[in-house]
């Protein structure tokens, strides 16, 4: 069955022929898992519709435990490849709060914010911190908050009290507790945060869900600066592991599209931006073999594009600075100070490639399992992402500019389970943190129209000039 699909939001459909000699050439599938060729896919953008919505300096950025990976950890300093790490993705944001920032955090020290500074300073990164509401105590919220701000100045771009309140009845609060409970909770945490930091932004609820945001939204109009919810689309929880099909699936895509839009709706009510200050692939850390693995690039490039489609102006994938790989983690702890980047991370990466800018609304035509994203930049270039999710070889039609040749770089790995190979244009990130994309490969394009071949599973970002 063929399917056209107009995005207004999300374009992901159900795939355009690659020759042999590109799948070898990128390190992608060998020969025997490219299989039959899927039939030629097209994708027309509209350089003139409204825009989407938009990629601003800023937009990506990871979320780390308080407690165990946190300030204090000493880990987060100019010392080893993590700056470099986070410089690859330009301006980002680093949240810290998890659960444990409920369970046992009380304050950052000032030698782990003396590191913070000296890590945002270096990389022009900002942080979103959390105060503990699990076990509040006013003057010691209003004390930290003080120290923070203090330490980090302009780089703070917001304080949250808590994390995750509408689960605290299975643990901190009684099973009655309610939006209403907390609210009031709510409020004089904020009132402690602003006594010690007064011009420091404030952000909430860092909800699991969405049911309480727009009571929360409404409540806290004219004081919070950031409407924040967390987000993880599959589950490791006690739910049966899904698979890497489902994590690239048009449905849990579509699932990511209303969650993220329902969310900045309340956003709207309070006149903020929202932001989804932690998620990932599957809740309680991930799923072995899917969330650790290169699909999870795959998948990320993806997520971080449809979110922003649908209102969100940040996205912070959780994770951990530890010897720990086997989850959703972006990074993998290979030494003291030094990181092994995920595959998740390479597809924030990925995604990163295509700029800051407006969205433009595009039209996947299709039958197969095709994602698709267009940005125009400041200065008129217009850039796409096209991911071919399918096990079969795919060439994809990129029209509606007046192109004459496209350049392009390819996201590869050896399978979807891969957890090691993930190559952006056949370069890995390295040691030092560093990672150099190898020269663009350039298609030649005919009144508009520009034929990408794509090997299975693989992804590329096109560079098609500028416009008018």
């Amino acid at each position: 069955m063929r399917i056209d699909i107009t995005r207004i939001g999300i374009t992901r459909a159900v795939a355009v022929t690659a020759g042999l000699a590109l799948a070898m050439a990128v390190g992608a599938a060998p020969a025997t898992a490219l299989g039959t060729a899927a039939a030629p896919a097209t994708v027309t953008i509209d350089t003139k519709g409204p825009a989407l919505g938009g990629i601003a300096a800023g937009y990506y950025g990871f979320s780390f435990e308080s407690n165990t990976y946190g300030v204090n950890s000493g880990d987060f300093d100019t010392v080893g490849n993590l700056p470099q790490l986070l410089t690859n993705l330009g301006q980002g944001v680093l949240r810290f709060g998890g659960n444990t920032v409920d369970e046992g955090y009380r304050a950052a020290t000032p030698a782990g914010l003396a590191g913070l500074e000296r890590l945002t300073r270096a990389t022009d990164w900002k942080v979103l911190y959390s105060e503990d509401l699990g076990h509040f105590d006013a003057p010691t919220v209003t004390q930290d908050a003080r120290a923070v701000s203090t330490a980090l100045g302009d780089r703070l771009a917001a304080i949250a009290c808590g994390n995750e309140p509408d689960y605290y009845f299975r643990k901190l609060r009684p099973p009655t507790y309610s939006v209403q409970s907390y609210l009031a909770e709510a409020d004089r945490c904020l009132a402690a945060v602003r006594s010690g930091a007064p011009t420091a932004k404030q952000a909430g609820p860092d909800t699991a869900g969405g049911a309480w945001l727009t009571d929360y939204a409404t409540a806290e109009k004219g004081r919070i600066g950031l409407l924040t919810r967390h987000f993880y689309p599959l589950s490791h929880c006690s739910e049966p592991n899904a698979t890497a099909a489902e994590l690239l699936s048009r449905g849990v895509a579509q699932r990511e599209a209303t969650t993220v839009a329902d969310a900045a709706r309340s956003a709207a009510k309070a006149g903020v931006p929202f932001r989804l200050s932690e998620t990932n692939s599957a809740s309680c850390s991930g799923i072995p073999g899917v969330s650790d693995s290169y699909a999870s690039a795959l998948w990320a490039a993806d997520y971080a594009l449809v979110a922003a489609e649908h209102g969100a102006q940040g996205v912070n994938l959780h994770g951990q600075l530890g010897d720990h790989c086997a989850g959703y983690t972006p990074f993998c702890a290979a030494g003291p100070h030094q990181y092994r980047a995920m595959p998740v991370y390479y597809g924030l990466y990925f995604a990163h490639l295509l700029g800051t800018g407006r969205l433009l609304p595009t039209a996947v035509k299709t039958g197969d399992n095709i994602a698709a994203h267009a940005l125009l930049g400041a200065d008129g270039t217009v850039r796409v992402l096209v991911e071919n999710l399918t096990p079969r070889a795919t060439s994809i039609a990129v029209r509606g500019t007046e192109a004459t040749t496209a350049a392009v770089l390819h996201l590869t790995g050896p399978s979807l389970s891969a957890t090691d190979g993930v190559r952006v244009q056949g370069a890995p990130v390295a040691a030092d943190g560093t990672i150099r994309p190898g020269a663009a490969d350039h298609v030649k394009c005919r009144q508009g129209d520009c034929a990408v071949p794509l090997a299975p599973y693989s992804a590329a970002v096109l560079t098609l000039g500028t416009i008018g």
